[in-house]
């Protein structure tokens, strides 16, 4: 949430794309890894925003899903490309291509760009943002609590309690960096990638997000009864998608 001191950043290198000029600099030692990635487990963690949301694209063209849905896949890959794009660089133009975004896609605000283009303040990213989220949250809730799905209720428990604990992690990883730091130079190289707790925020974080979306699929099928009323939309694959199934006494 806050900017990294400066006492961690001076240990920091200096690698192929220069020095950073993002207003945030995280716990992950820059170019310690790569000379041409700044943060490596940063970075390589958004894949889970970004092979999910293309395997989920792939997927509701096959089962023939509503194009609409085309578009929340698509703002996951777009912050998972922004995020990808800002650890790699830590430039200040990616940082603006990893966080307007994520306000976009949760809610299209667009006028909080225009805000935080004028007053760039991190903070104010991260308060914007988790009140949208509450506020979807909120209306998923309405749902549940008004068709009383068993189904709905499942998805939204297991994607917010892996969103609520990369939450977790990224807490972790701001408040106790100077501790995290020295326990890493204290480990086998091998087990440093697993201390990368901002790393694990973008992998739950994804993970729970793109639930969401199997979420509103479903959602959408079973409250509109736009399906076969002897079939059910039920998760598989581990929540990576929802396939139509024939109902029994369990669901």
């Amino acid at each position: 949430m806050f900017k990294i001191p400066m006492a961690f950043q001076e240990f920091n290198n200096t690698g192929y794309w220069g020095k950073p000029t993002a207003t945030i600099d995280w716990c992950e030692k820059n170019y310690e890894v790569n000379y041409y990635v700044a943060e490596m487990w940063n970075t390589i963690s958004n894949l889970m925003m970004i092979i999910p949301p293309l395997w989920g694209i792939w997927d509701m063209k096959k089962q023939k899903f509503a194009r609409r849905f085309f578009f929340c896949y698509a703002f996951i890959l777009v912050v998972g490309f922004g995020s990808l794009a800002f650890h790699m660089t830590l430039l200040y133009e990616m940082q603006l291509f990893d966080e307007l975004p994520m306000v976009w896609g949760t809610y299209r605000y667009i006028g909080f760009a225009i805000i935080y283009l004028a007053w760039p303040q991190p903070l104010l990213q991260h308060v914007c943002y988790g009140i949208l989220v509450a506020i979807s949250l909120a209306q998923e809730i309405k749902l549940i609590l008004e068709f009383k799905c068993s189904v709905c209720k499942r998805m939204f428990i297991v994607a917010i309690a892996l969103y609520l604990f990369g939450f977790f992690l990224w807490n972790i990883d701001n408040i106790l960096c100077k501790n995290i730091t020295i326990l890493r130079e204290q480990i086998p190289m091998f087990l440093q990638p697993f201390t990368q707790m901002h790393a694990w925020w973008h992998i739950f974080a994804g993970y729970g997000v793109y639930i969401q979306v199997l979420f509103c699929i479903h959602s959408t099928y079973d409250y509109h009864k736009k399906y076969k009323l002897s079939n059910l939309l039920l998760p598989e694959h581990m929540y990576f998608s929802i396939r139509w199934q024939k109902p029994t006494k369990s669901n």
